[in-house]
């Protein structure tokens, strides 16, 4: 990894009505959810925040995070200043690990922003300020997990928010949903199997995660595999295609 360059990409990434977009996007969950448990109390709230985290951030955060992690190099190649990137003494590689790591760390930062406005609201209202603590699993998994995906999107194709629109609402909104043998190819399955075996979720809860299996080790190795093949998507791409 290059560290100059992450900082390079990453303050690219995290400028002005973007940034504010995003973590508005990310908050929506939370803020939901602080609303709706307004006239509950004790588990009855908690439950309330697990089953409106685990199913409206699957949209919400994870449009926020395709914004973020799409713009790690299209804002380079739009703006015309890709090439003097390539100037920088590195490889391939290390350039695509230095892409993810950018998209990876703002991603991470507005869904921790996100998750900050459930965990206020579940805290208040429940009096435990841990309760929705294992909910921030779910949201940097998603951040680590779909920046894998949305950086080579970002990359190799122009209309690359609609492609990546049609991956979170084609293919996870109704694909991984209908064919139970495609439920592991979705991020936020994925990242729920993490949250549903750190805390115990109601079943509506569960629902969302369909056919596959909670678990966090197996959901933690799964997004770690997924990071590295958008990195060697990435590495084929900066050496075989000219996206500039």
């Amino acid at each position: 990894m290059n560290l100059t360059l992450t900082r390079h990409l990453l303050g690219r990434m995290l400028r002005g009505k973007r940034l504010l977009g995003a973590v508005a996007l990310a908050s929506v969950a939370g803020v939901t959810a602080w609303v709706a448990m307004a006239g509950d109390a004790g588990p009855a709230a908690l439950e309330e925040y697990q089953v409106l985290v685990s199913t409206v951030p699957a949209a919400t955060l994870s449009i926020a995070l395709l914004i973020l992690g799409t713009a790690a190099l299209r804002d380079e190649r739009d703006g015309g200043t890709l090439p003097f990137v390539f100037l920088t003494p590195v490889s391939a590689a290390t350039f695509a690990v230095s892409a993810w790591v950018a998209a990876a760390v703002g991603s991470t930062l507005v869904a921790i922003a996100g998750w900050v406005p459930g965990w206020i609201g579940t805290s208040l209202i429940t009096g435990s300020w841990s309760a929705a603590v294992p909910a921030l699993s779910l949201y940097v998994g998603a951040a680590l997990g779909y920046s894998a995906i949305f950086v080579p999107l970002g990359y190799l194709f122009g209309r690359s928010l609609l492609v990546g629109l049609g991956y979170v609402f084609v293919w996870e909104g109704i694909l991984a949903n209908v064919v139970p043998g495609l439920g592991a190819s979705s991020v936020w399955k994925l990242c729920l199997s993490i949250y549903a075996d750190l805390d115990e979720l109601p079943s509506d809860a569960l629902e969302a995660l369909g056919a596959v299996e909670a678990g966090k080790w197996g959901g933690a190795a799964a997004i770690g595999g997924l990071a590295i093949v958008g990195a060697v998507v990435l590495t084929w791409a900066v050496r075989t295609r000219d996206a500039v």
